[in-house]
C-alpha cells in the first residue's frame, strides 16, 4: 500500500504540551486510527469492499 503525507497546522503550544504525555509513535499512531475512522465514516462500505479487494489497501 502506498502511503502519503498529510501536513497539518496545529498551535504549537498545544503540541508541545501534548508531547509531554504522547511520544511521536504514539501520536502517530493516534491521528491514524482517526483518519481510519474518518474514512470508514465518510466512504460507503461498498466502495471501501471495491477498494480492498483491487489490493489498494
Amino acid at each position: 500500500m502506498k502511503t502519503t503525507l498529510i501536513p497539518i497546522y496545529y498551535e504549537l503550544e498545544k503540541l508541545k504540551t501534548l508531547r509531554q504525555y504522547r511520544n511521536d509513535a504514539e501520536l502517530n499512531a493516534d491521528l491514524e486510527a482517526v483518519l481510519q475512522a474518518l474514512y470508514e465514516k465518510n466512504v460507503p462500505a461498498k466502495v471501501r469492499e471495491r477498494i480492498e479487494s483491487a489490493g489498494n489497501i
